[in-house]
């Protein structure tokens, strides 16, 4: 371990600042400073941390951070991953639905979950930030953000090109090059990756493998399959421009594209309403019967999970003296995705759907940070968002009484429009008190906007569809409004160089909406924001000569207006999937991090959290859907741990470095109405890693095998049994699975 790093306290903008050994440098505050110097909850892992562990998605990096959940979506939801921090978050793509974690891309705010399953292409290092952070990130995010930082531009050249092979016939490609466009002042880097690997689920022909079901078999093969779920073809590219166009002045372009055209998530039937869906429900683990196809109104759809995004970027830090700074971040994306979901995973055409989705976003931010003498240092700034989406598709709901008697229910062609808006202005100043002893004080306001407009017509005579056409044409009104002051309070004080304590108090908001799911237009209602008063103490110490390090933070959050979605009559009508604001709960906990090096080259690092949610109130819309106070919110695991530990051997022929990690979680529920059919049972995961490393070689390689003990676990279940479709499908973890890479740096 190194010694300490010197914290910037001067006005800088957030640079791309190397660090040394274990002392990460992050800018979470708007500075640079070394994560053992920044007084909140934060989890950082650099390029090289992320390599060990295996980690290439965003999927992946909630592993050792605690009480941090990320799963892949299920199918309903398309290509997206469902990011909850202590409690809060999001798993409906929807866009009428606010993100309860941030996600932001080199400080760019990523504004849906839809599409956000990114894979960690060329990063720096990756920051996760626990509790509201409405105060400091670009957008207001109650639960937390998660902060991707790519490697920028260098002048020094140089670059790695990086092959995998694996089981499911995995092949991934990665490369980065920097090049000197024009010495010590224009640089670039381009980066890229390819990901390909075949579904670990099977989908079979129903009536193939049942002659005497009555349901045709459709396929002549020997072996009645179908296809797979689970399967990946991604691929993406990165080009970084960097100008040090004058002294004091840089200036940055990214401009990035990503295509990934994969299977749906890989799933399985675990449970019907009726004893006619339950059929289905196959004993075999990696077996479905999914068709994609209703046979009684000819509708079919491709098993499909797309999402293509590309987008600009454009930061400019300009020193406008030895102690002022001002930063300029403007930025474009747009993302456009289609999914289907055999939502009874049979060939009864239950429920199919077939989504497209469009979202463009212009977003704009404008801080000043500046400094005066060695008393205070401050950050006054501005943030602008706008965002046009679009939801298209079909939607086919019916039931089944037998295999040939199937009862449409709803069949609709979808055509939606979703605008929103949110400007802010933020406040953050830092007053040095006395040697080690900080005050931190933090205001924002939020003015923001969201309407919705509806499409619903019959898919056959293009007139309003039954059963929902009263909606077509309408647009919600009144529209969702909101504006809301923010606030943060901290006090930080380092008893030595080895402890830092601080404590917090902050609060955070998620935006409202309109009822995406109406019935009726009476249903086409806002629902309002949840918000979030959030106390915390923590402690940072680096003991026994730096070779121990303990991180401990407790919380306790005040959650009031909870989002959750509910099912049941609403509003004189017997049928609603409506965005409710259920009521107020308390949510408390503790959080541990752990590195320690017992020896020069050996590094054991560890992560334990607990998390207790509990309601105190509820409202009586979410006591009619059948919520109760014992119940907790859906993906809030009570207990999260993570031990990984990693020793350099050397030998004559270079450095061999075998890693083993070990991460356990224990159950959850993926709905707010909890019950057994959505309950994910605990589970642990083990992943090992070998790396080799020859003697003053530019090339590496490794051996890595994902989930060891081969163990058989779901990562998320989709329960819509209240709904006329009755099932319950479960998203099924990846089995044990073998790679081999090679790397070649230069």
């Amino acid at each position: 371990m190194a010694e300490p790093a010197t914290p910037d306290q001067a006005a800088t903008a957030p640079q791309d600042v190397s660090s040394t050994d274990n002392d990460i440098v992050v800018t979470a505050l708007f500075r640079s400073q070394r994560l053992q110097d920044t007084p909140i909850a934060i989890t950082a892992l650099d390029a090289r941390a992320l390599e060990a562990r295996g980690q290439a998605s965003v999927t992946d990096i909630a592993a050792s951070a605690p009480n941090v959940t990320i799963q892949q979506s299920s199918s309903g939801f398309g290509n997206a991953a469902a990011i909850s921090i202590r409690g809060i978050g999001q798993y409906d793509t929807n866009f009428a639905l606010e993100p309860g974690v941030g996600v932001y891309i080199d400080d760019v705010y990523y504004p849906t979950i839809f599409g956000s399953a990114f894979d960690l292409l060329d990063l720096s290092r990756v920051e996760i930030l626990r509790g509201p952070q409405g105060t400091l990130a670009g957008k207001n995010s109650i639960g937390g953000a998660i902060k991707l930082y790519s490697k920028k531009p260098d002048g020094e050249g140089g670059g790695f090109v990086e092959a995998v092979y694996g089981r499911f016939n995995r092949i991934d490609l990665r490369a980065a090059a920097n090049i000197t466009l024009v010495p010590d002042a224009l640089f670039v880097r381009i980066s890229g990756a390819l990901k390909n690997r075949d579904g670990y689920v099977t989908r079979y022909d129903y009536g193939c493998r049942n002659p005497a079901s009555g349901y045709p078999a459709n396929r002549s093969t020997n072996d009645c399959r179908l296809g797979t779920e689970g399967g990946q073809d991604y691929q993406g590219i990165r080009a970084a421009l960097r100008w040090l166009a004058a002294p004091g002045l840089e200036i940055n372009v990214i401009g990035d594209y990503s295509k990934d055209d994969s299977e749906p998530s890989a799933s399985r039937l675990i449970a019907g309403a009726t004893p006619f869906k339950q059929q289905f429900a196959t004993g075999e683990k990696f077996v479905n019967y999914s068709s994609y196809v209703v046979p009684s109104v000819g509708f079919s759809a491709p098993p499909q999970s797309l999402a293509k995004s590309h987008g600009i970027s454009g930061t400019i830090d300009y020193e406008l003296s030895p102690h002022i700074k001002l930063t300029s971040i403007t930025a474009y994306r747009k993302t456009t995705g289609a999914y289907s979901n055999d939502g009874d995973l049979s060939p009864a055409g239950g429920s199919l759907t077939i989504a497209t989705q469009r979202f463009a976003t212009f977003t704009q931010e404008l801080r000043l940070n500046g400094s005066f003498g060695d008393v205070v240092d401050y950050t006054v700034g501005g943030y602008y968002f706008r965002g046009r989406g679009f939801l298209g598709g079909r939607n086919h709901v019916g039931t089944d009484v037998s295999a040939d008697t199937h009862i449409t229910v709803v069949d609709f062609v979808q055509g939606d429009n979703i605008n929103s808006s949110s400007k802010s202005a933020f406040l953050h100043s830092v007053f040095h008190l006395a040697d080690g002893l900080n005050a931190s004080a933090g205001v924002r306001y939020t003015d923001e906007k969201k309407t919705y407009a509806f499409r619903r017509v019959d898919p056959v005579t293009g007139g309003p569809a039954a059963l929902v056409g009263g909606l077509d044409g309408v647009t919600a009104n009144p529209p969702y409004t909101n504006s809301r002051w923010d606030y943060r309070l901290n006090v930080d004080y380092r008893w030595s160089p080895d402890l830092l304590t601080y404590a917090t108090v902050s609060t955070g908001f998620k935006g409202g909406g309109i009822n995406p799911r109406p019935f009726t237009p009476a249903q086409a209602a806002p629902f309002q924001p949840e918000t979030l008063t959030a106390y915390e103490i923590g402690a940072k110490s680096d003991l026994l000569d730096r070779r121990l390090r303990l991180n401990l933070s407790a919380f306790f959050n005040d959650y009031r207006a909870i989002q959750i979605t509910t099912f049941g009559p609403y509003a004189g009508f017997p049928l609603s999937a409506r965005p409710e604001n259920a009521g107020r709960a308390h949510v408390k906990g503790i959080e541990l991090e752990t590195t320690i090096v017992p020896t020069d080259g050996f590094a054991i690092d560890g992560s334990v959290s607990y998390l207790d949610f509990k309601y105190k109130a509820l409202t009586a819309g979410a006591l009619a859907a059948g919520i109760t106070r014992d119940m907790v919110n859906s993906f809030t695991p009570k207990w999260k741990a993570s031990l990984g530990a990693q020793y350099e051997i050397a030998s004559a022929v270079g450095t061999f470095t075998p890693r083993l990690d070990v991460n356990y979680q224990s159950s959850f529920f993926t709905n707010a109405l909890n019950a057994a059919t959505n309950h994910v049972s605990n589970y642990t995961i083990m992943n090992g890693r070998i790396a080799f490393r020859p003697d003053n070689s530019s090339w590496e390689a490794a051996v890595a095998v994902t989930n060891l003990a081969n163990k058989y676990y779901y990562v998320n279940i989709f329960d819509n049994l209240t709904q006329p479709a009755g099932t319950a499908a479960g998203t099924v973890g990846r089995p044990r699975e073998w790679s081999v890479m090679l790397k070649r740096t230069f």
